[in-house]
């Protein structure tokens, strides 16, 4: 399986949802990085939607944990949608960790939901 595919769209109201869909690794992570810094330029919540992934690498994570850290400071939600179907992504979030550090969420409505209302208090 070649790259995989990164796509955006805009959630009512005004969440970047962030969709994954194949395998991202190194060659994949510049496009995310693109679409978390336009996102963060604009103000925007983002959810990130890893449901359609079928594998990520310490390059993806090492994108979206920069991203969060960068929402959180300016106030925005950052959070992630995992559906049950995406067990190697989930494997690796559970192996790293950050399967309690990143907001996840299993479905993409809790995810937006999450991410319009802030990041958690710290």
């Amino acid at each position: 399986m070649g790259p995989g595919e990164i796509a955006s769209e805009r959630a009512d109201p005004g969440v970047e949802v962030i969709t994954f869909s194949g395998e991202h690794d190194l060659n994949t992570a510049p496009a995310l990085r693109e679409r978390l810094d336009a996102a963060l330029r604009e103000g925007v919540p983002i959810v990130v939607d890893l449901s359609g992934a079928a594998f990520i690498d310490s390059s993806i994570l090492g994108a979206m944990l920069d991203a969060r850290r960068e929402a959180h400071d300016r106030g925005l939600g950052f959070t992630v949608a995992l559906s049950e179907g995406a067990q190697p992504v989930e494997r690796v979030l559970e192996v790293t960790g950050l399967d309690s550090t990143l907001p996840v969420h299993t479905t993409r409505a809790e995810a937006i939901e999450a991410a319009r209302a802030g990041p958690p208090e710290s």
